[in-house]
């Protein structure tokens, strides 16, 4: 730590590159870096990365890490081979699942098969009722035997989720303590830490979830470590699914908080972004090489969600910023199903060996392969400043796809463009218009490699008039890696109704959730006064979901409580059209946002000046003319303040191009984002 030299460095790890930000405090300035992936070891990359940035890694105080480790494992299943241990009687809980059914009317559809088999689920003789009291003690023994029996089984990790043990947690703790008897070191998982809150399933769920990822991402982040020991980096930090930061013995005693964190730092820098240029409403709009990445920002905040699915049924219940994915890239690939219509994704031509242009032998048609057919990219444009891209090979690759359309591989490229675009706008519209919310009202930020090349015909289709693309548009997640803070989230069941209100019930789950705060910030090896918020998920008495509203801090009082209630009746309102006000209501979940803020990170400002001449121009086709047009090539780092570009016109950088339509102009600003408009008005 002693060598640092005031480096923060933050590094996000895609499907297809690897993009690396450097912020020097000492001269204030930021610079970035972008390298291909590298499997299996994503972590090579990251430090190959660092290499290409020129960066002494004893230099770097704080290495931040955005991560696709546990996204990855569970994507592939490639977890450890898990067991799970729960009360007698509920053997059977990871395959009943929900009574819901995702096809109401199709007798043949089968639910998904979770990750635990109903073979390595052991029953535990214990019980503990709904009030916390034990009524049946644990039986040592049964868990020693179903210990042996998991270990015979080649067992890697084992769950432990018992009924109600979020009000009264000694069993489950116990537990631990026998089985690490029998197997030190074993990774075990309890539902009481993971994630204490009641509904069964998805406690039990989540929690198989996390034993699932604790040796692979553990392992991941042990390596990450001793790599940074090694280089002589300050400190290690990995990014949340919640948008903080936690040390790596954080995320691998909880790797279940890693599933989303790559998506956080896109967001955590759009909300900066947001509050730097004056727009309270944006539309996150990350296209990488391998998906499609969207959320939202209202009102200057983020938007949080507590679950969501490994597949249809398979709940990950985790404090995370909502962001929603679909294949959707760069890489994606474009390819004819079997009634021969043309389709882009899900599927990713990856890092390796990435789509035809590329010329690293793959020969898979992809979205890169389109703009590149239509001109929107030139081949003189060296992917992450290392390889030139090939028009030839990439209309090689479109031309049998043209041949089987009766088309020409120009029309072709653009049928796939639209295709993309229409995929995209579609996840928007469900984060939007399935909300009851206007995209009008919202301004969309388009960053990530192939992101600005989309942003302006993606906002034309959805309505919305102003497209940003960030400085760092292709590193940009790794941005919000380095402007993130701490935060950790505590959770604690207690159900408290308003017909029968106990505030001193209501004031001790918050002051022990404080208690835990403090240690855990302790653990953690933070010093820095914390920001505590206070929240609390509520509903109408006979309600079966709730809904998340602020809590007020200080001493809980009937005030406090009627401020929370006024709070939960406007959310209500707003998403469901009405509120009861004279309603009896019901307290269910506690909640404490703890955030600890981290060293201030200012972008650098850029000083004004005149627009600069074109490098050249391009052909690209435009299929309202059924032609191709001439736009003009700028280089991005020749463009000071005030820059105002008129469409169509290509702007390119080491880490992304943009490209802007016939009829939109954009301008400049004092930090050097460009502010598109997408439609030029009289």
């Amino acid at each position: 730590m002693s060598a640092n030299g005031g480096v923060k460095v933050g590094v996000d790890t895609g499907g297809t590159f690897t993009d690396l930000i450097v912020y020097d405090r000492a001269r204030d300035t930021i610079s970035i870096a972008k390298t291909l992936t590298t499997r299996p070891d994503p972590s090579e990359g990251a430090f190959r990365t660092l290499e290409k940035a020129g960066v002494d890694p004893q230099s770097i105080e704080t290495f931040v890490h955005g991560t696709t480790a546990a996204t990855n494992t569970l994507i592939e299943r490639d977890g450890a081979r898990t067991a799970l241990f729960v009360t007698r009687g509920f053997r059977d809980i990871l395959k009943i699942q929900r009574v819901i059914r995702k096809h109401h009317l199709r007798l043949d559809w089968v639910k998904p098969e979770h990750l635990v088999p109903r073979q390595r689920c052991y029953e535990i003789t214990e019980r503990v009722d709904y009030a916390g009291g034990v009524r049946a003690p644990l039986v040592e023994e049964a868990v020693r035997e179903a210990t042996r029996r998991a270990l015979e089984q080649g067992c890697e990790a084992i769950a432990v989720s018992f009924l109600f043990s979020f009000l009264n947690d000694a069993h489950e703790r116990r537990t631990r303590e026998l089985i690490h008897e029998l197997a030190p070191g074993l990774p075990v998982s309890l539902s009481s830490e993971v994630f204490p809150l009641w509904r069964e399933y998805e406690r039990t769920s989540t929690t198989v979830i996390d034993a699932f990822l604790k040796p692979r991402v553990g392992g991941y982040v042990e390596q990450l470590d001793q790599q940074c020991r090694s280089r002589k980096v300050g400190r290690l930090l990995l990014m949340q699914s919640n948008g903080g930061t936690v040390t790596p013995q954080g995320a691998a005693s909880r790797p279940v908080a890693l599933v989303r964190s790559g998506p956080a730092g896109g967001a955590i820098a759009c909300q900066a972004l947001g509050k730097l240029v004056g727009e309270p409403n944006l539309i996150l709009a990350d296209m990488g090489g391998t998906s499609f990445d969207s959320g939202l920002i209202q009102d200057g905040n983020l938007t949080l969600m507590s679950k969501t699915e490994l597949e249809w049924g398979i709940p990950i219940c985790a404090p995370m910023i909502d962001v929603r994915s679909i294949g959707a890239g760069g890489g994606s690939r474009v390819w004819l199903d079997s009634a021969g219509m043309l389709r882009v994704g899900p599927q990713s031509t990856g890092s390796d060996p990435g789509p035809a242009c590329y010329g690293r032998g793959g020969t898979d048609p992809a979205v890169t392969d389109a703009n590149l057919v239509v001109g929107r990219l030139h081949e003189d444009f060296r992917m992450a400043g290392e390889f030139p891209l090939s028009a030839e090979l990439a209309t090689r690759a479109l031309t049998p796809l043209a041949e089987r359309l009766g088309m020409s591989t120009v029309d072709t490229a653009a049928g796939a463009l639209t295709i993309v675009n229409h995929n995209m706008a579609q996840l928007i519209r469900a984060l939007t218009i399935d909300r009851g919310l206007d995209p009008r009202s919202f301004s969309l930020v388009a960053f990530g490699g192939a992101g600005p090349l989309h942003g302006v015909d993606l906002a034309r289709e959805l309505g919305v008039r102003r497209v940003i693309v960030p400085v760092y548009p292709g590193a940009f997640s790794a941005l919000g890696a380095v402007l993130a803070n701490a935060r950790f989230d505590y959770l604690s069941t207690a159900v408290v109704k308003s017909k029968a209100l106990d505030l001193a019930t209501i004031g001790s789950v918050y002051e022990k959730l404080e208690l835990r705060a403090l240690e855990h910030l302790e653990a953690e090896g933070l010093t820095t006064t914390p920001v505590v918020e206070r929240l609390v998920e509520m509903r109408y008495d006979g309600q079966n979901w709730e809904i998340d509203v602020p809590f007020p801090a200080g001493p809980v009082t009937e005030e406090s409580v009627a401020a929370a209630f006024a709070a939960f009746c406007e959310r209500h309102q707003e998403y469901f059209g009405w509120a009861l006000t004279e309603e009896p209501f019901e307290f269910v979940n506690f909640k404490l946002v703890v955030t600890v803020p981290s060293e201030e990170v200012r972008l650098p400002m850029v000083a004004p000046s005149g627009t600069p001449d074109a490098l050249g121009t391009q052909q690209v086709y435009s299929r309202e003319a059924s032609d191709f047009i001439a736009a003009a090539i700028y280089e991005r780092g020749d463009f000071g303040a005030g820059v105002a570009i008129e469409g169509p016109a290509i702007v390119t950088e080491v880490d992304a191009t943009t490209f802007i339509p016939p009829s939109a102009v954009a301008t400049v600003d004092t930090y050097g984002n460009l502010i598109i408009e997408t439609e030029v008005t009289e």
